[in-house]
């Protein structure tokens, strides 16, 4: 089983390294051959998708989806343009603080897709680097998913083991006051000395 399971791993880190397949397909790959080779039961090998985590995690990037369909952040990014062109620091800390609020509520990963293109547009319209504005809202988004229980698919996954390890669940604001930090101490670096 141990060899069985290095080669599989090895496999999969060249699958992964060269790109050749989807990472999905990988995954489902890995599963497949633990599974054909009896390292592991069909039983656990989809023992994860009935996991409340991984669940979560789907549900949060369906609501993300519907979020992004609405164009409610491209409203938003109108309203940072505008702030931008009469102030440049002032945009960055509006920015950043729209960036983290929203990243509190939705996945990371397409809060910070759907605003590369506005950012972009912004630092085009202001005169400055898209690097400026890139790195900050990928700060920001990463600080703001550490402020709940659904910011990141990280803290859902934690609970779940939690849970599963017969601790209580946490709560929807548990990471809150740590994450507010994270927010505050991060914006205060990226705006002032990260700049």
């Amino acid at each position: 089983d141990a060899i069985i399971t290095g080669i599989v791993i090895i496999s999969a880190v060249i699958l992964f390294a060269t790109e050749k397949l989807s990472i999905d397909l990988i995954a489902l790959l890995i599963m497949g051959t633990l599974v054909l080779s009896g390292v592991i039961s069909p039983e656990e090998g989809i023992a994860g998708f009935s996991n409340p985590a991984t669940l979560t995690v789907a549900f949060m990037f369906v609501l993300s989806g519907a979020i992004l369909k609405t164009g409610s952040l491209q409203y938003v990014s109108g309203l940072l343009t505008r702030t931008f062109r009469n102030h440049y620091q002032r945009g960055v800390i509006l920015l950043m603080a729209v960036v983290s609020f929203v990243s509190a509520f939705i996945n990371n990963t397409p809060v910070v897709a759907v605003m590369i293109p506005v950012t972009t547009q912004i630092a085009k319209n202001s005169g400055r680097a898209a690097s400026k504005l890139l790195i900050p809202i990928s700060y920001a988004s990463i600080f703001g998913g550490t402020c709940t229980l659904i910011g990141t698919s990280t803290n859902i996954l934690v609970n779940g083991i939690a849970v599963q390890n017969g601790l209580e669940p946490f709560g929807m604001f548990d990471f809150t006051p740590m994450g507010l930090i994270f927010v505050a101490v991060g914006s205060i670096f990226m705006i002032f000395i990260g700049q």
